[in-house]
């Protein structure tokens, strides 16, 4: 477990000392090599990666999922290295791949990957929309970068910001989506988003949708409250639940995902616990990580094979430091209601 109950380092001499970024976990590099052993105790090995059934969806996935947006939305990343990482990511076992068109480059670079490959990896995207043109080209532009003539995964996304009622009238975007699943143009429908989690609910009980991304972390359930509100709901409809923001994103205070020295908004002593936190929420299949590049990868994979649940101690404690962050971060996702 990434903590130290008796270390004192700061978050500012963390960073400097380890070079900590934002896809929401330690880098490598012979900074981090170096100073992980002050925080992190000697772990059991890791295990094999496990899968998980998607809900409704029926599909087995990796319980972590790669997630793009980081890579993405870097511009010192170009698609060539994406694609790197995603290959990367497929010679380690992860067949869970998440993308977006709102993370720029990020299509561009798995469409680069896949190939032959295409077959082994269960693949989503978004469309971050409120009128229908622009829902339209928006998925044809996924299927043209993403070089596949299917799609598993398509997300409404952002749905604490879309215009939810319009959206599920006759003609809107969610309606429209709903169609275009119905005409075999991708596999499953499902919904995204940070903030407003009343939005989702109607959606939810639409009985429309296969899979549910949201999130999911131990600090940011006391100011959005995804688990106690949205996440019963998906359960009662046997929705496949994705846990994202496990990590809480990137800092505020280092800038977004652009900056790739941005640290997770979560210091590093709770990382692992973030990642026990989300697997343990009943109803999670796959957590999505987001990262920056393979070293980050290969931490992430190998917190998510270690996972075990969270002991009674450990709960009271997440609860405790939950609140009092959740009071530092404040609404850092955007509205609650």
């Amino acid at each position: 477990m990434l903590r130290d109950d008796n270390a004192n380092v700061s978050r500012r001499m963390f960073v400097r000392q380890s070079g900590l970024l934002a896809g929401g976990v330690l880098l490598g590099g012979k900074a981090a090599a170096a100073a992980q052993p002050v925080l992190a105790p000697q772990a059991p090995d890791a295990g094999p990666l496990s899968q998980r059934v998607l809900g409704r969806t029926g599909v087995s996935v990796t319980t972590l999922t790669l997630g793009t947006a980081p890579c993405g939305l870097c511009p010192k990343i170009p698609p060539p290295e994406i694609a790197d990482i995603v290959r990367v990511a497929l010679d380690l076992g992860i067949n869970s791949i998440d993308t977006a068109p709102a993370y720029l480059q990020s299509e561009e670079g798995i469409g680069m990957a896949l190939g032959e490959r295409r077959k082994d990896i269960f693949l989503a995207t978004k469309v971050m929309a409120d009128e229908l043109a622009e829902a339209q080209e928006s998925l044809d532009k996924s299927f043209a970068l993403l070089k596949t003539d299917w799609i598993d995964l398509v997300y409404y996304h952002n749905v604490g910001d879309r215009q939810v009622e319009r959206g599920m009238q006759p003609g809107g975007v969610f309606d429209w989506l709903v169609k275009q699943k119905k005409a075999g143009r991708f596999r499953f429908l499902g919904i995204s988003g940070h903030n407003r989690p009343a939005k989702f609910i109607p959606l939810l009980e639409s009985k429309e949708v296969d899979v549910l991304l949201t999130v999911v972390n131990f600090v940011d359930r006391h100011t959005y409250g995804f688990e106690d509100r949205v996440l019963p709901v998906a359960r009662q409809q046997n929705v496949g639940i994705v846990a994202m923001k496990v990590f809480g994103g990137a800092r505020q205070s280092a800038g977004s995902y652009e900056n790739p020295q941005a640290p997770p908004e979560m210091d590093v002593e709770y990382l692992e616990r973030a990642v026990r936190y989300a697997l343990g929420t009943p109803g999670v299949c796959t957590v999505n990580l987001g990262v920056h590049n393979v070293d980050q990868l290969r931490r992430n994979l190998d917190m998510v094979q270690r996972f075990q649940e969270l002991s009674a101690d450990d709960q009271r404690e997440l609860a405790q430091v939950g609140r009092r962050l959740a009071n530092d971060w404040g609404a850092h996702f955007g509205p609650v209601a």
